[in-house]
């Protein structure tokens, strides 16, 4: 992405630009991954009550549990079917999101520890806090602390 590029920040390195470039992607694609996981979440949550409510539905007017309902629609199917499905999804999101999420930590705790071979120069050392400071701003990236 070329994020960077309209970014008005002090003259860096391309190393630099590179990383942080990664660093704002990486971040990007933790937020996607956390926000479908968390959709998958409410669709199951959902789906669960909707079978909760039907069954609790059936114990109270009838007295032939799901016969009539399978017999005549196929709702309680589909609902198990879905919520299996949706389970899986969330699990998949789930794990994706933790995996993008150690991947941005590690990138993150990288540049922390190499910010000394990253910004050489002395104008780049003292522009440092300018780019910290817009990435903590603009995209909730701290590099200030582990």
């Amino acid at each position: 992405m070329d994020a960077l590029k309209e970014w008005k920040l002090p003259q860096q390195s391309k190393v630099t630009i590179v990383l942080l470039q990664e660093l704002v992607e990486r971040k990007n694609s933790e937020k996607q991954y956390k926000a479908k996981s968390q959709t998958y979440g409410y669709l199951l949550a959902f789906i669960l009550v909707t079978m909760g409510g039907l069954v609790w539905y059936e114990l109270e007017n009838s007295t032939s549990f799901f016969i009539s309902e399978l017999s005549i629609r196929s709702l309680p199917i589909m609902l198990v079917i879905s919520s299996v499905i949706t389970y899986f999804q969330l699990r998949k999101f789930s794990k994706k999101s933790k995996k993008a999420e150690d991947e941005f930590e590690s990138l993150r705790l990288e540049i922390i520890d190499r910010s000394d071979e990253l910004f050489k120069d002395q104008h780049q050392w003292e522009s440092r806090h300018d780019v910290f400071n817009y990435l903590k701003e603009a995209y909730d990236i701290n590099l200030y602390y582990k």
